[in-house]
């Protein structure tokens, strides 16, 4: 199959927005989705942007473009930028049922870090967020 990687440009956002839902959806949590494409197009197409992103233009779409190179490709061009940028560790999140991807970054060399090491991914937000941010000293 022909495609290629490239940087994301501002007019992807509405087509990445429509992923990362597609990705909520497989992963049953669209509920989980907090971000719009215009959010996108502020946060990573501006002076200062908050992310970089890439994409893979494929000619024609396909239901499942599962073993067609495209996913190591851009997990590949990914840890290529982050070394050239110094980054030592590329660090990614998968729920414990989703296999298929545990399985394929395993297969790349990655290590469970929740199996070799115990760690645990620990996060705030909504109120618990708030909350404690009001409880930071004031100035």
């Amino acid at each position: 199959m022909n495609f290629k990687i490239r940087r994301a440009a501002k007019e992807d956002c509405k087509d990445i927005s429509r992923m990362i839902m597609d990705l909520a959806i497989y992963e049953k949590m669209p509920d989980q989705v907090k971000i719009s494409h215009e959010e996108l197009e502020r946060d990573g197409f501006c002076q200062n942007p908050l992310f970089e992103c890439l994409v893979a233009e494929v000619p024609e779409e396909h239901k499942s473009n599962e073993g067609n190179g495209i996913g190591t490709a851009l997990l590949s061009k990914v840890a290529e930028i982050g070394k050239k940028k110094q980054c030592v560790r590329l660090q990614l999140s998968v729920l414990n049922w989703n296999t298929p991807s545990r399985d394929f970054y395993a297969a790349k060399g990655a290590q469970d870090l929740t199996v070799t090491e115990g760690w645990h991914a620990i996060r705030f937000d909504g109120q618990n967020l708030d909350n404690l941010a009001n409880e930071a000293p004031k100035d």
